[in-house]
């Protein structure tokens, strides 16, 4: 019996613990994961998993996962590969009649997986030669980083932070806000300017060079016939 999470019913906690195995349930659309020896901490959203205050180390828990929830998870769902969850403490009445303790699965945030994606792709961007397209992309991840930023500000102290505290998401954020600011600013300046409109005059294709090339050498095939002609006639 998991006696040490008795105290704590109600609250949200982050878990961490390797997968010992599953079983899908397709009658209500569910996993259920069998998690061998999960770590349980009480979250704080000041400070990551590591330095969180630990209430227990169970031998193992059963998770259950819908099925539409499973790609939230950052796992393979392998064999003895290490998943973090989140979660409410529960407690639970077996079939025999027995009560004991688990961890009803709350909706994963996947914050940190989209912001890392979109940092990836906003330093792609900015490290290649800008065009039209580039500056529709930064105003398009300028509105994905606000999006970002209020679902932050939405989760209140339901946050995982398995990898960084709320504090570094916040400047994370609010310095990608203030970059793509600037950046968008700067790029239309530039697109705007004589002489990148100058370097995006439309250009031939080899095709196009080559059918000139030819038109040219006929002219030029005309042109000396021409004056063959006119030099007989002297």
């Amino acid at each position: 019996m998991r006696t040490n999470l008795e105290k704590h019913i109600g609250s949200y906690v982050l878990c961490r613990g390797w997968i010992g195995g599953w079983e899908d349930m397709p009658d209500c659309s569910t996993r259920r994961l069998y998690i061998k020896q999960p770590t349980i901490k009480i979250a704080n959203p000041e400070l990551i998993f590591e330095e969180q205050e630990k209430i227990s180390t169970e031998h193992h828990i059963n998770l259950f996962v819908n099925h539409s929830d499973l790609q939230d998870y950052e796992s393979n769902f392998e064999i003895h590969t290490l998943i973090d969850f989140a979660g409410f403490i529960e407690k639970y009445t077996r079939a025999n009649g027995t009560t004991d303790y688990g961890i009803y699965p709350a909706k994963q945030s996947t914050l940190d997986f989209r912001l890392g994606r979109l940092v990836k792709s906003i330093d792609e961007t900015l490290r290649n030669q800008f065009s039209e397209e580039d500056l529709s992309y930064l105003s398009s991840a300028l509105n994905q980083v606000r999006v970002l930023r209020e679902e932050l500000d939405a989760s209140g102290v339901l946050l995982p932070t398995f990898k960084q505290t709320k504090e570094e998401f916040l400047w994370c954020l609010d310095a990608l806000l203030l970059g793509l600011t600037k950046s968008i600013r700067r790029t239309k300046g530039m697109l705007s300017s004589r002489e990148y409109r100058r370097s995006q005059r439309t250009k031939k294709t080899p095709l196009e060079e080559a059918g000139d090339l030819k038109e040219r050498q006929k002219a030029s095939s005309l042109r000396k016939k021409e004056l063959r002609n006119a030099f007989k006639d002297l």
